[in-house]
């Protein structure tokens, strides 16, 4: 069993409980995070003959990392990436430059989630939609690997039991008229909660983008021009680069998901309410009000890119940036 990690600069030693007393661990392809002041988690680890992760936590009698977990990565289909279960901070600080933009509350409050879910690594497509419903509704039409705008909620909730039909899993969505219910024991594809989509967003970060604080709201923050396509980097209209970009372009964050701060603002499942004032357990939402919205988009400012915020809108709208990407239960 691993005992301990050894780590400087360029060198990471496993120490194991048994007759081998180090085993080197190959960080080529391994993404360490710093989760605390004292605490690390390393994905990919590849040295012990599979992909594993594991957490550690410094020891000041030891002057070493002490294992706290460890395992076996689960592989995530094609095109997604694991959200284990966990607990976080949901909403900004009252300090958080940008906060409360379009006067949507962020209240910073604990959430925890129960289940482990599978999130698309990059926003669905024109290709992707196209070859499920037929034909491509985009504004932007006539890039394939651009994110589909120009849904409606409702058409996106359509999409997602069209796909799981097609790929033989149960459809997560019962329609009647306008009226949607969401059975939570079904395999197929779904939207993220609104708390699922923030969780994965910042992938275990709690600045104002996975990449950083924010130090500008408006078109020239330097912590967000290498993750999102936004104003400060997206042509103005008449210009060639006006609009959409193809997914997958800019750096993602720890979990390996990308655009979740810019390119297209995304549907998620809830209706936009106030948040709770004490902690809560896999929030879903109202039953009724307005739909939410997250992330920023390809000509928004920065404030409006920040992980915590928050947009309302009509489940029946249409706008050239907002798309979405599909979640799924692991079991």
């Amino acid at each position: 069993k691993i005992r301990s990690v050894m780590i400087n600069s360029s060198v990471a030693m496993l120490v194991m409980a048994g007759p081998a007393s180090a085993v080197p661990i190959d960080l080529t392809d391994a993404t360490p995070s710093i989760t605390g002041a004292t605490t690390l988690h390393i994905d990919g680890i590849s040295t012990l003959g599979a992909n594993y992760w594991a957490d550690f936590k410094w020891n000041d009698k030891t002057n070493k990392f002490d294992v706290t977990a460890y395992g076996e990565e689960e592989d995530a289909p094609e095109g997604f990436a694991l959200a284990e279960s966990g607990t976080f901070l949901m909403g900004s600080p009252e300090d958080e430059l940008g906060r409360e933009n379009n006067g949507q509350d962020e209240t910073q409050h604990q959430v925890t989630l129960t289940r482990d879910f599978y999130i698309g690594e990059n926003e669905v497509t024109q290709a992707e939609w196209t070859a499920v419903m037929g034909s491509n509704p985009s504004q932007f039409a006539g890039c394939d690997n651009c994110p589909v705008e120009w849904v409606t909620w409702y058409d996106v909730v359509d999409y997602c039991n069209a796909r799981s039909d097609q790929e033989g899993l149960t459809p997560a969505y019962e329609v009647e008229g306008t009226s949607v219910s969401w059975d939570q024991d079904a395999d197929g594809y779904r939207l993220p909660t609104e708390a699922e989509w923030e969780y994965a967003c910042r992938a275990g970060t709690s600045t104002a983008f996975y990449s950083g604080g924010i130090t500008s709201t408006g078109c020239d923050e330097p912590n967000l021009d290498p993750i999102a396509w936004y104003c400060g980097n997206n042509g103005d209209i008449g210009e060639p680069n006006y609009g959409t970009k193809e997914v997958g372009q800019m750096r993602p964050n720890a979990w390996g998901i990308y655009g979740m701060s810019g390119n297209v603002e995304e549907w998620v499942w809830d209706r936009i309410a106030p948040y709770p004032a004490g902690p809560v357990t896999d929030p879903i939402g109202p039953p009724s009000g307005f739909a939410c919205v997250r992330g920023g988009f390809w000509h928004t400012s920065a404030l409006a890119c920040r992980s915590a915020n928050r947009y309302r809108d009509t489940q029946i709208r249409v706008r050239n940036y907002i798309g979405f990407r599909v979640a799924r239960w692991t079991d």
